[in-house]
């Protein structure tokens, strides 16, 4: 509409100018403008005309009702018909075929469905950053330069409610009933990308050849790994080339290498046994043929061939030959030797028996073992040691063999024939060895009787075991055995098991009712007497008994046992109660008891008893007192009143009260304190009216207001001495052995200083060393040198040996071997583990092989920190192994790098720092630190990364110049610089110096202005202090700044009051026009004015 006016508006204008040629341009521009308007209202109210007027609206849905717990249910809402702005109209207005539905089936939840519904939790998934969360972006401040501790997210997790019997999802609601929906969403951190740490290089290794071109190796570690999606680990090893001089000889390209050894197998029959040594003939055939008849250039290739296998058949068969007549020979040893073992068993058998009978025979004079302990445990041992003993039952060895591969190797890595490698003799190819066996076991036994013959359910529970028997022990590195006996808990079953001596209270019958027992204790005149009725007491006794089922045929003695008292300990629980209150009718006289006190004065006006009004005595006040009624009246019989009244007179039957508050009292200190802070008190007392002081109960019952303060701190001025405990006890030695042990005794204030008492020291604790004890511990030698037999290179093995080592307890000592029996006492094992390794296998790089070094040890545990506080992600340790080359023409074929991480406990915080040298010309050394001291590569930010070299172009070659950090030539200190117009430094100028000397100075009377020389030091006197201005007239541009203007100015303005000054003292005055006086008067003459200037900047 605003369109509309506003164009209708703008249209009167070309009619009061329809003359003019601008008219037509606004016409045009005009039916445009209403075409758009136009076209945009339609558009606007289609979307409007289509959406229907009257909708249906839907309440939420009410509890689920029902008769039935379950499915059974039913649930409501309400439904009605609105229109689209929102107001409420009868329900034919709206489609009824859109009509929602007001009611459905539902499931009613019963308390007992706890135990059939549960929550299910999925786990936590990964933390996405809130800046990636879709419609998070708007209020999300954009991510810092440079990660501090890391980035806020969030992770979500899948909740749902289940049926726990079949894990099937169930509705929410059932869940909902018991327990609220756990959240599915937590904040979480994502941290900071940490890069991989590295150590510095190590020395260059020596090269690896004594002459030609050989490598230097020189390798790092690492430090930490990479985490949360850092940079990954630098190369650990760098290399250079090395030529200790030219070789004399020809160099040696080939090197004879020994492979592992294969696994032990069983050995085969003769015939298999010979097809399978046939494939390794061939290399130790060639072998010998290439060492004792070298292959003639001229001979053809058939020739040769044809030679070779006549040559092999005719080895074959003697080889079988000779292998036939060392089996017969053998045989028939093996048989000779099994006679001979015949005839030595059976002469050590009848030995045996003949030491056994003797034994008996001594047995019998000495006695046989009385304590059935020692028997088994002698038992028991007899049978391991024969188990343990080798070649008995349970030691089945099966002897193997096993073989490993032996070739030639280029220096280049590629295998070559086998007699390129000249060596007189071949290592050995086949061995033989132990075969590898588990430890193996029986299935387990039955379940031996329960430790309990008794049963009793709410007592301690006996155990039964069962075993197993060693079948087979490990050989050969096999694994170990597991446990042979297992023990459970159990209770005797059964219906001839008796039940458990048990003790349970037991009481009598009640006592007839007594009244006089209540009468007593209120009336002790009526204690004794008899007749009486009402309420009563009844007594009973109670004692402890063994409540154990006794049979029958035990007889009536030991029911009587049973049931005979025993001590009240014995019994558990309660004891029940020994009293109850009863009742006898009453068919005489009513009876009441004495009167109670008076009650307070009350208002009679008051229709309900319960509240009526505490008041002020006064003439229509009533207090009154009452009494109990003890016994009910008989037939025709009445009781006489229980309640007696009268009027309230002031301080005869009826009192006022009122606080009254006391003086101050004196300042109280504490208990040992002479001076110092204290409270000073004071009591408020209730007095009656009279003027009594009574209890200040009758003044809170009246709900008087408090409104005095009763405590209020106070200072006695004085001074206070430290009062310091007694030292305590020396602690125990922080350190089993060793000299880093401590013992420590402490003192604690008792009372601190005040004033100007004697102060508390400062030492609080003192420590001893403890009594020197060496600390014995078993440990590793080194590992020795990598040992292949027969050859050059390969597979080979090292071994070290366990020692017993003292030192003193300091983690850096090292220590020293002694005599293993000072170790005796401990138990066997290296740095807790048990698991002793003396011997390893290892490899021998044959020359011109890359390969991996040893695993280096485990760093130093590392937490994930932030600003020195742990993020509570952990702490881990790694270790690597680097490549070691030995010819450059090899590095193509070396394996990869390898690290390892794995979590650890007791970790600490690093912090990494920049570092920074001296500049050298235009450079210096920028390095990473860490807060250990220990330079690294990796783990400072490459955001913040200092400057390392600062050339300028074009260069500072100007006097008194140097290049700055942002790579700007600039002068040297007392210097400053003059510009060209293109921002280039022109040259470096002297800066004036303003030297104010101080007091001490004999020139302190003439201040100058001088230049001076900034590379020398002022000629001031030691121990003066002065100060030294440096006064710049050129800009940075080479410019004259503002204020040398102005002491231009200044100066000029100076010389021109100076030459003023001058001139009208130095000028003549005009003679007097009054002659006539002249001889009363002296001639005026103005005397000239004199300035001297003594250089004070103050006149």
């Amino acid at each position: 509409m605003w369109l509309a006016s506003g164009a209708a508006r703008w249209w009167e204008a070309p009619l009061r100018t329809r003359g003019s040629p601008l008219s037509l341009w606004r016409r045009t521009l005009l039916v445009l403008m209403l075409t758009t308007t136009s076209l945009r209202d339609a558009g606007a109210q289609t979307p409007a005309s289509s959406k229907p007027v009257y909708v249906w609206q839907t309440g939420p849905w009410g509890r689920c009702m029902g008769s039935e717990c379950g499915p059974g249910g039913t649930q409501s809402r309400a439904v009605w018909c609105a229109h689209s702005e929102g107001w409420t109209t009868l329900p034919t207005n709206c489609p009824p075929a859109t009509r929602p539905e007001n009611r459905q089936s539902c499931f009613r939840v019963c308390d007992w469905h706890k135990e059939l519904y549960d929550w299910q939790l999925g786990a936590w998934n990964q933390c996405v950053p809130v800046s990636l969360r879709a419609g998070a972006n708007a209020g999300v401040p954009p991510r810092p330069a440079v990660c501090q501790r890391g980035e806020e997210g969030i992770q979500t997790r899948e909740v749902g409610c289940v049926h726990t019997p079949d894990a099937m999802p169930a509705e929410d609601a059932i869940c909902e009933y018991f327990e609220p929906k756990p959240r599915l969403e937590q904040a979480c951190l994502i941290p900071c990308p940490r890069d991989c740490v590295v150590s510095p290089f190590s020395d260059w290794t020596l090269c690896s050849k004594t002459c030609g071109t050989g490598l230097q190796n020189r390798v790092r570690t690492v430090l930490a790994p990479p985490l949360f999606g850092g940079s990954a680990c630098p190369n650990l090893t760098e290399f250079r080339t090395c030529q200790p001089g030219s070789c004399e000889g020809e160099e040696s390209l080939y090197s004879l290498k020994v492979g592992p050894w294969g696994p032990c197998t069983v050995p085969s029959p003769p015939l298999a046994r010979l097809a399978e040594t046939e494939p390794l003939e061939p290399l130790a055939r060639q072998a010998r043929h290439a060492q004792t008849e070298p292959a003639s250039e001229t001979e053809t290739q058939p020739a040769r061939k044809n030679r070779r296998e006549r040559k092999n058949r005719k080895e074959r068969k003697e080889r079988t030959e000779r292998k036939e007549r060392k089996e017969r020979k053998e045989r028939k040893e093996r048989k000779e030797r099994k006679e001979q073992q015949d005839r030595q068993d059976r002469t050590m058998r009848q030995d045996r028996q003949a030491r056994k009978q003797q034994r008996r025979e001594r047995q019998r004079g000495r006695g046989k073992v009385k304590d059935p302990e020692a028997r088994e445990l002698i038992k028991k041992k007899r049978t391991r040691n024969r188990q343990n003993r080798q070649g008995g039952k349970f030691w089945d060895l099966q002897v193997g063999y096993q073989i490993r591969e032996v070739m030639c190797v280029h220096k280049n890595g590629n295998a070559a024939a086998i007699h390129l490698c000249h060596q007189e003799s071949l290592p050995v190819t086949y061995q033989a060895c132990v075969l590898t066996k588990d430890c193996e076991v029986s299935e387990w036994g039955e379940w031996s009787a329960c430790s309990r013959d008794c049963y009793d359910p709410n007592g301690p529970k006996g155990q039964r075991t069962r075993s197993r028997r060693l079948t087979q022990f490990p050989v050969g590195g096999g694994a170990g055995c597991p446990l042979l006996e297992e023990t459970e808990d159990c209770s005797p079953q059964g219906d001839a098991v008796q039940p458990c001596i048990a003790y349970n209270w037991k009481v009598t019958e009640w006592s007839e009712c007594r009244v006089d027992v209540l009468l007593s204790q209120q009336d002790r005149r009526r204690g004794n007497q008899t007749g009486l009725c009402g309420g009563g007491v009844q007594n009973r006794e109670v004692y402890c008994v063994q409540t154990s089922d006794t049979p029958s045929n035990l007889g009536p003695i030991r029911s009587k046992e049973a049931s005979r008292p025993v001590d009240s300990a014995l019994c558990l629980g309660v004891p029940p109660n020994t009293t109850q209150l009863c009742q006898l009718p009453c068919p005489v006289e009513c009876q009441v008891s004495a009167w109670c006190a008076w009650g307070p004065c009350t208002y009679e006006n008051c229709s309900d008893q319960a509240t009526k009004k505490v008041c002020p005595c006064s003439g229509n006040t009533m207090r009154e007192r009452l009494a109990t009624q003890l016994r009910q009246p008989g037939v025709d019989k009445q009781c006489p009143s229980t309640t007696e009244k009268e009027p309230c007179t002031l301080n005869s039957n009826c009192f006022t009260y009122s606080y009254n508050i006391t003086d101050w009292s004196t300042c109280q200190l504490s208990e040992r304190a002479v001076c110092g802070s204290g409270i000073k008190t004071r009591m408020l007392d209730c007095v009656r009216s009279d003027g009594k002081s009574v209890d200040l109960k009758f003044c809170e019952e009246l709900g008087m207001e408090k409104k005095w303060q009763m405590n209020i701190s106070c200072v006695v001025e004085c001074p206070v001495n430290c009062q310091l405990s007694e030292w305590s006890p020396w602690s125990e030695c922080t350190h089993t052995c060793g000299l880093a042990g401590k013992l420590w005794r402490r003192r604690s204030v008792i009372q601190a200083s005040q004033g100007d008492g004697r102060p508390c020291p400062s030492q609080m604790e003192q420590w001893k060393p403890c009594p020197v004890k060496p600390c014995f511990s078993w440990r590793y030698s080194a590992w020795s040198d990598c040992r292949v037999q027969g050859a050059r290179c390969g597979d080979g093995e090292r071994f070290r040996n366990v020692s017993c080592f003292v030192t003193d307890g300091t983690a850096r000592a090292e220590g020293s071997m002694v005599d293993e029996e000072l170790c005796g006492d401990l138990e066997q094992a290296v740095d807790g583990d048990k698991n002793i390794v003396l011997q390893e296998t290892c490899a021998v790089p044959c020359p011109g092989e890359c390969y991996l070094m040893d695993w280096t040890a485990w760093s130093p545990c590392q937490l994930s920190c932030a600003r020195g506080e742990d993020l509570g992600l952990g702490a881990v340790q790694v270790r690597s192994r680097a490549v070691l080359a030995q010819e450059p023409e090899n590095l193509l074929q070396c394996p990869d790098q390898d690290w390892e991480a794995r979590p650890c406990t007791e970790g600490q915080c690093y912090e990494y720092k920049w570092m920074t040298g001296p500049w050298r010309s235009s450079s210096r050394q920028v390095w990473c630190q860490r807060s250990d001291g220990l330079n690294v590569t990796g783990g400072c930010p490459s955001t913040n990364e200092p400057v390392s070299d600062r050339s300028c172009v074009p260069a500072c070659d100007k006097a008194r110049s140097f290049c700055t950090e942002a790579g700007l030539c600039g002068c040297e200190e007392g210097y400053t610089e003059v510009l060209t117009s293109e921002g280039l430094l022109d040259q470096c100028t002297l800066i004036p110096v303003l030297e104010i000397p101080t007091a001490g100075d004999s020139k302190a009377d003439v201040k100058t202005i001088r230049a001076l020389s900034p590379t020398l030091p002022t000629a001031s006197m030691n121990g003066r202090s002065g100060r030294t201005w440096f006064l710049q007239p050129f800009g940075p541009d080479g410019k004259l700044k503002t204020w040398v203007y102005g002491v231009a100015a200044g100066a000029f303005v100076l010389m021109v009051f100076i030459v003023s000054m001058t001139y009208l003292a130095c000028k003549k005055p005009k003679k007097s026009q009054r002659r006539h006086h002249h001889h009363h008067h002296q001639n005026n003459r103005l005397k000239p004015l004199t300035l001297a200037y003594d250089g004070d900047a103050d006149m």
